[in-house]
């Protein structure tokens, strides 16, 4: 990744620090959820890791330190070369461990893999297989809550398994009736 991108992911993350500590407050003193809620194409970044730890047999406490571990050494390395302060540095950190939606967006696959002692090859292997056990599960609720009809339901299984699905961090989405399997590109 370019040092530019590198700048631009953690100015991110740095805003969304700011932006959550706000809204984390609002959200709290309206009874509302804090951290963790929707990621990521509508489901939950804590059920698609998990369900990633579960293909790869490993812990979710195991999965999830790796995360922070890689999005603690692109801090480090956007601190080294001096593209945010150490001030920066220890928010965004904070945020990462405290946030599994900063740290899995922070996170690479290959250091993830490298923590994981996996390969980045299995890692997205196992990221697909998530995804779709997730799509799955979906469709098969929107079924069994009369949203969908078992017609719509098939189709949406058939384009599922036609589907080329996105792995650790090849795009966010994970599908499910109404929006369908879609991936994107990425690292």
């Amino acid at each position: 990744m370019t040092r530019s991108m590198t700048k631009v992911l953690l100015a991110l993350a740095v805003a969304v620090t700011a932006t959550l500590a706000v809204t984390v407050g609002s959200a709290a003193a309206h009874g509302g959820p804090g951290h963790g809620g929707k990621g990521f194409g509508g489901a939950s970044t804590t059920k698609l890791v998990n369900a990633g730890a579960k293909e790869l047999g490993v812990t979710n406490a195991a999965i999830r330190a790796a995360i922070v571990k890689s999005a603690n050494a692109r801090v480090d390395d956007a601190l080294a070369d001096g593209d945010i302060t150490a001030g920066q540095a220890a928010d965004i950190k904070d945020e990462a461990a405290d946030n599994l939606n900063v740290a899995y967006g922070l996170s690479r696959a290959s250091t993830v893999a490298s923590a994981l002692g996996v390969t980045a090859t299995k890692l997205n292997d196992a990221f697909r297989a998530a995804r779709k056990a997730l799509a799955l599960a979906n469709i098969d609720a929107a079924l069994a809550a009369g949203r969908i009809t078992a017609e719509q339901a098939a189709a949406a299984k058939t384009q599922l398994n036609s589907a080329t699905l996105p792995g650790y961090k090849q795009g966010l989405g994970i599908g499910g009736p109404g929006g369908g399997p879609h991936g994107g590109h990425g690292r």
